[in-house]
């Protein structure tokens, strides 16, 4: 079956919609008891408003929904959500040119952590999509690449991928779009500066398609 077939984005949506987002959109805003009680303790520390509070909080049940959303997606697909984001990773990092990949710079593109991206890899290679090597400038470590059933995989499955995801935003205007990424972005970089990471980890999060990205920012 094929992976349009498989991710069907209509009936996930709906599916989806029913068991998360709804429950999500009935609870967007903090209640006015809790948000009078946050809003005088922070008052009797000096500190005004809510909005922090807020913005994690609807970042957070964004989160969670995407992942319910992709979870039930792939649930009779050939790799999980997360293994899936791995492999278009190494297709990525080919079609730029800058071959295999070593665990660390995956786990840091995917935000997991190398535990995570170690248990990962090893299902993906015991599969056959992905392969390792030794690094020769380093043969204590070793990089990884796609494997061609592995290629294949990607394209079979990102498109319809693709698809399911745009469904989601057909609430959304083509400006409301672009204005929540840039606000996203904006918010992302903020982040980054306060984590101490800089711009470094945010060119690094929005250079993913860009082909003429520094090979240590993809």
């Amino acid at each position: 079956m094929s992976g349009a077939r498989n991710l069907n984005a209509a009936y996930i949506v709906k599916i989806v919609r029913r068991r998360t987002i709804r429950s999500v959109t009935n609870s967007t805003a903090l209640s006015q008891p809790v948000t009078a009680i946050l809003e005088q303790l922070l008052a009797d520390a000096g500190v005004e408003g809510t909005h922090g509070f807020e913005v994690l909080r609807l970042v957070s049940m964004v989160n969670s929904a995407y992942d319910r959303l992709l979870t039930e997606a792939t649930r009779n697909n050939p790799v999980s959500a997360p293994r899936w984001r791995i492999l278009l990773r190494l297709w990525l990092e080919e079609q730029m040119g800058c071959g295999a990949v070593n665990p660390t710079h995956l786990s840091r593109t995917q935000h997991v952590s190398k535990n995570t991206i170690s248990e990962h890899l090893r299902t993906l290679e015991e599969d056959g999509l992905v392969e390792r090597e030794l690094d020769q400038n380093d043969r204590r470590q070793f990089r990884i690449h796609l494997t061609d059933a592995g290629r294949t995989l990607v394209r079979d499955l990102t498109p319809a991928y693709a698809q399911l995801l745009n469904q989601i935003l057909t609430a959304f205007t083509a400006e409301e779009t672009a204005q929540l990424q840039h606000l996203l972005g904006k918010l992302h970089a903020t982040l980054c500066v306060h984590a101490g990471d800089g711009c470094q980890a945010h060119r690094a999060a929005f250079s993913t398609l860009d082909p003429h990205a520094h090979k240590e920012d993809v």
